[in-house]
């Protein structure tokens, strides 16, 4: 009997959480979605380390351009796709306000969970670094240089266009996934004022799919009353995220979905910003708190919606992908 997303992801969470998963469960995943997803939770639930899944950092030109014209250098980290035998699809990563680090300098807990949990799905993923590549501190009380409308669209499809150029990518599989300013990031990326928009000398294939979780600037407000967008988008937001509102999002989307817009939009009930972050106990973040609006945004995992969140994206990129 197939299991649901929904079921499938709770049992995904218990295995995390416990290292293991019931041979009497097992026998029950049958179709070749749930086999694929329980695979790649056991990936996890057996300590899929750092190690097991190398980056390299890479420097790649951006879209955007310095004061001479010249492209801006970014830096990316490139993980692998694992045990890949041809061209495999890829994921292109665009961080939070925080940046892509941790104080001690790390790549950030969630950006590599889902960096390791693509890459066992078979995908390579380029995780790219808009801000430190320009100097650019955190940005979460707003007021930066690195506009989510501007510089890191360019970085997006800078991006794009390095891994079109590498002989392992498959260059009309290349998806783009962000977070919070990342995830503004993708609708801008993907709306009517993409740099993707601009043809090209030599016209290459645009992004496959994009996927925005709780975005910012998720509003008609901010992107237009004629924003619009080819690409399949997937849009996961919190109910009780005050810091990217769910409402305005999902008239937004409405209206938008409305006029032919291919997007995917769910909200989880109880859910707050980075509720897919692992481990992430849900706290007040007054060190974020908004200067206009002095609300005081609240992080944390919620995770049901993380289970499921993991289930929606692995089978929206396995139908977009083909694989």
């Amino acid at each position: 009997m197939p299991v649901s997303f929904v079921g499938l992801a709770r049992l995904m969470g218990s295995a995390n959480r416990s290292g293991r998963l019931s041979f009497r469960f097992a026998r029950r995943l049958t179709s070749p979605l749930a086999i694929a997803l329980t695979c790649f939770s056991l990936a996890g639930a057996l300590g899929v380390s750092g190690s097991a899944f190398a980056q390299e950092k890479v420097s790649i030109p951006s879209l955007d351009v310095d004061s001479n014209g010249a492209p801006v250098m970014i830096d990316a980290y490139l993980f692998r796709a694992a045990d890949a035998s041809g061209p495999t699809p890829a994921v292109v990563f665009m961080h939070g306000c925080n940046g892509m680090f941790t104080r001690k300098g790390k790549i950030d807990t969630r950006e590599l969970d889902w960096a390791h949990r693509l890459n066992a799905q078979g995908y390579a993923v380029l995780a790219v670094d808009s801000f430190t590549s320009r100097a650019q501190p955190s940005e979460c009380t707003g007021g930066g240089q690195v506009r989510p409308s501007v510089e890191r669209p360019r970085d997006a499809y800078g991006a794009l266009r390095y891994l079109q150029s590498l002989p392992g990518i498959r260059p009309d599989r290349i998806a783009l996934m962000g977070w919070s300013h990342g995830g503004g990031t993708v609708l801008f990326s993907v709306g009517p004022k993409s740099p993707g928009r601009v043809q090209d000398a030599q016209p290459a294939p645009d992004f496959a799919a994009a996927i925005a979780f709780y975005p910012g600037w998720c509003n008609t407000k901010a992107q237009g009353a004629d924003w619009s967008t080819r690409i399949p988008l997937l849009i996961l937001t919190g109910a009780d995220d005050v810091w990217s509102k769910a409402a305005p999002c999902d008239a937004f989307v409405q209206d938008v979905s409305a006029r032919g817009a291919p997007i995917t939009f769910h909200i989880y009930p109880g859910a707050v910003h980075d509720f897919d972050y692992p481990n992430l106990p849900v706290r007040n973040r007054p060190e974020f708190t908004n200067p206009r609006t002095h609300i005081v945004p609240i992080t944390g995992t919620q995770p049901e919606a993380r289970d499921d969140a993991i289930a929606r994206v692995t089978a929206f990129l396995a139908k977009v992908f083909g694989t």
